[in-house]
Order: structure tokens, then C-alpha cells, then sequence
């Protein structure tokens, strides 16, 4: 019995559904795939996109999904490292998070839930390392 994989849209339903409703989805979606490689993350590489699709979204203030919002649904990271009731502000502090990084570029992915899931899950991934031709891998 095959399991047929689950599509981007789907992962974004389960992971960030108030970003289904934005009119900039496909925008970030390709966003997404211009930075996730597929052989990298093989049969992971829809839920890798989506993730990578919600990170793009709310650090760019996407709707309802983006920083600063007020959604309860918004991706921010970290314990609250000050509070202020008249006008309220809220600021993370980036202690709980600092541990899930291991390297530079792991910090921009740091700063939103989604980038941190995308970091669990690429722990998970094997890459594949093979010998190719003078054409390179992808026949460019």
C-alpha cells in the first residue's frame, strides 16, 4: 500500500492555518522552495516548505500570521523578558532558544516556532552525497 505524501497547503493547514487565508501565500511558498533543497530533505520536502513558508511569512508581517499581530497563532520564540501593562509591550528573550542553535545560520530560523520545527526536522534528514558527472547533479 503507498502512501500518497502530503501537499505543502496541507502541512500549512496543520502548522499555520491562518496563513491559507493570505494573498501572498503562493509568494511565499515559492519563497520556500528557492531555499529548501529537495534532495536534502527528500520525502520531508513539503513539510520543510511549509515551514519554511510560515518563518518567511511572519518575519515579513504577513497578515494576521505576522510579528506583531496579536494572534495568538504568531511564531515568536523565547520567555518574556520584560512586560509593560499601559500600551502593552512585550519583549522575548532569546535564553530558551539558544541551545537549538548550532551554527550562524541557524540563528535566523531561531527567531520564529516554525524555524525552530524546521531545525528539529532537518535533524532528522540524511544528506545524500554522490559522485556526479562533469554536468553536476541536476544535468546543469
Amino acid at each position: 500500500m503507498s502512501v500518497t505524501p502530503l501537499t505543502v497547503e496541507q502541512y500549512i493547514q496543520a502548522v499555520a492555518p491562518a496563513l491559507l487565508q493570505d494573498p501572498s501565500l503562493d509568494v511565499y511558498v515559492e519563497m520556500a522552495r528557492e531555499r529548501t533543497d529537495r534532495a536534502f530533505y527528500g520525502v520531508k520536502y513539503n513539510h520543510a516548505v511549509a515551514l519554511m513558508a510560515a518563518h518567511i511569512a511572519f518575519l515579513l508581517g504577513a497578515g494576521t500570521l505576522g510579528a506583531g499581530s496579536g494572534n495568538a497563532e504568531g511564531g515568536s520564540v523565547g520567555s518574556v523578558a520584560s512586560k509593560r501593562e499601559g500600551d502593552l509591550s512585550v519583549s522575548f528573550g532569546s535564553g530558551a532558544v539558544s541551545s537549538a542553535i548550532k551554527n550562524a545560520g541557524d540563528a535566523d530560523l531561531a527567531q520564529t516556532r516554525w524555524g525552530l520545527m524546521l531545525i528539529s526536522l532537518r535533524k532528522g534528514c540524511k544528506p545524500f552525497f554522490g559522485v556526479c558527472g562533469s554536468r553536476g547533479c541536476n544535468g546543469r
